[in-house]
């Protein structure tokens, strides 16, 4: 499992990876741990395999840089603040129409999504919604 205060990833092995991709963006380690601990909380219940703190896969730490850059760029991103009850979507413009938004009330419905931490972490991870059943047998 990652750790919520102590860094998988250094900030030497960020700086080697945003490199080797052509990234030019400083992280720094609040950046690392925001998005450290931005991973933690969705993805700590559904690793299919569990991993110790000091052996953690290349996959998640790669998905922690790249959840850094996103962070980097624009601070605050991994951590929005909502009140699901009163969140709403315009549905007209004539006459404005507003319509509460649909699933607000899920524990994933504001936390943000991002393709490269997704993509990096799909085959680590157990489905969202997997059944008792399914999770006995490896779903």
């Amino acid at each position: 499992m990652l750790s919520y205060t102590v860094l998988a990833v250094t900030k030497a092995e960020a700086t080697a990876y945003t490199g080797s991709a052509g990234i030019a963006v400083t992280l720094q380690e609040t950046d690392l741990m925001r998005a450290q601990r931005y991973i933690a909380a969705r993805f700590n219940s559904r690793w299919r395999a569990p991993f110790g703190a000091d052996e953690v896969p290349e996959a998640v730490k790669h998905a922690i840089i790249e959840a850094a850059i996103v962070e980097a760029k624009k601070p605050g991103i991994l951590s929005p603040t909502t009140t699901p009850a009163t969140d709403k979507v315009l549905t007209g413009a004539k006459g404005l129409t507003w319509e509460l938004v649909g699933g607000a009330s899920g524990p994933d419905a504001y936390i943000p999504r991002i393709a490269a931490v997704e993509g990096l972490l799909a085959p680590l991870i157990r489905p969202e919604n997997c059944g008792l059943f399914l999770r006995a047998i490896g779903g």
